[in-house]
């Protein structure tokens, strides 16, 4: 009997071990980047970024996007934005994940 509940703590132990390991380290997975032509100017470079967190891969829309094109006007407002580079990740947590898009590009003044 005694063995037996040695046994249990062990893999209890191990259990609680898995599950906080799971929570400390997630991976991320680069899902797709985008570039338009690159200008000669690229004096005045431009970032923005946007996340939404995911539980349980119930995602219902993207709406948070919508704010990127926005973000980037906003440091732009008297020029063109140029040489766009976008990148989509995935950072995977147990039970949850995130999404970030980053992009960045260049202000062309007109």
């Amino acid at each position: 009997m005694l063995k037996l509940q040695g046994i249990a703590l062990k893999l209890k132990n191990k259990i609680i071990f898995f599950f906080v390991f799971s929570f400390i380290f997630d991976c991320v997975f680069l899902k797709s980047v985008s570039i338009t032509p690159q200008p000669p100017d690229r004096s005045k470079k431009i970032e923005a970024e946007v996340s939404k967190f995911v539980v349980l891969a119930f995602n219902f829309n993207n709406d948070f996007l919508d704010e990127l094109p926005t973000k980037l006007s906003a440091q732009c407002p008297d020029g063109k934005i140029t040489g766009i580079v976008t990148k989509y990740e995935d950072i995977n947590y147990f039970l949850a994940h995130t999404m970030r898009v980053k992009s960045t590009g260049y202000c062309i003044k007109n």
